[in-house]
């Protein structure tokens, strides 16, 4: 059983993944800004406050053995508000656990690190650790997450996995998804792989699930021992496929790919 502090804990995801890693026998920090509204149980601990609070991680860190970092601002938006959030934080979370003898780290990017590739690629062709190709502002962040990850994996022995999650959600929301969704049951079987780790390193890696068709080519993350078996097409049925919407553009980052950089929203 491990320790596992959860940033971020009362997002969508993070409100996801907490009863799946209670179910593995793991107990859990929940730090964020706002209480989350499911109620705390046993087995968890609540800290308040931000990842750009010092105090507030030496606080929250304490006891724990994997990190799992997921706050952040998830669209765009302005620069310097993603910067903020997105980069200061992860460094800040990155030298704590560093500082604390937290080794093992799996955190948040994205898809939109990779958005301006084009999404009419053959199935499983994708690579989850080719070259960042950002599709917005907040694609540039999600980069650079990786980046602090591949640096402080590097300097401090940690095992540090970018999670480049798609289309996350209970269901998938649009064709698209169909493609790129991820579900909660896979993206926490990426978090327990990520607690098994005991070799130091940086690893990107596709925070899919197997879904038919998928341009993701899963080899990086099969190297760590995630091995997604949700499928899109599985979880809807062919009537509701045919009612679901469409995005007109031919990047893997959709809609975000092609909106005006820095606006809210997009």
């Amino acid at each position: 059983m491990a320790t596992l502090l959860i940033t971020g804990a009362a997002g969508r995801i993070g409100t996801s993944l907490r009863p799946r890693l209670r179910a593995a026998g793991h107990d859990l920090v929940l730090l964020d800004e706002r209480a989350p509204d499911d109620p705390v149980v046993a087995g968890e601990r609540l800290v308040l406050g931000s990842v750009n609070d010092l105090d507030v991680l030496e606080n929250a860190i304490v006891g724990v053995d994997t990190v799992v970092h997921l706050a952040g601002i998830p669209s765009e938006t302005d620069w310097d508000a993603l910067v903020t959030a997105n980069l200061t934080g992860t460094k800040n979370v990155l030298e704590r656990a560093a500082e604390n003898g937290v080794l093992r780290v799996v955190q948040a990017s994205s898809i939109h690190a990779v958005g301006r590739v084009e999404e009419d690629v053959p199935a499983g062709s994708v690579p989850g650790d080719r070259l960042p190709r950002p599709d917005c502002y907040y694609g540039v962040t999600k980069a650079g997450m990786e980046l602090l990850g591949s640096l402080f994996a590097d300097r401090y022995g940690m095992s540090i996995v970018s999670a480049r999650i798609g289309a996350f959600g209970e269901r998938p929301s649009s064709r698209r998804a169909l493609l790129l969704w991820t579900s909660a049951d896979d993206l926490a079987r990426l978090v327990l792989a990520t607690v098994e780790l005991t070799e130091p390193g940086h690893h990107v890696v596709w925070a899919l699930s197997r879904n038919s068709g998928t341009p993701a080519d899963f080899a990086a993350g099969e190297a760590i021992g995630f091995h997604p078996v949700d499928d899109a097409r599985r979880v809807v049925s062919a009537d509701e496929i045919d009612a679901l919407p469409d995005e007109d553009t031919r990047w893997l980052g959709g809609s975000m790919a092609v909106a005006p950089l820095g606006r809210p929203g997009s």
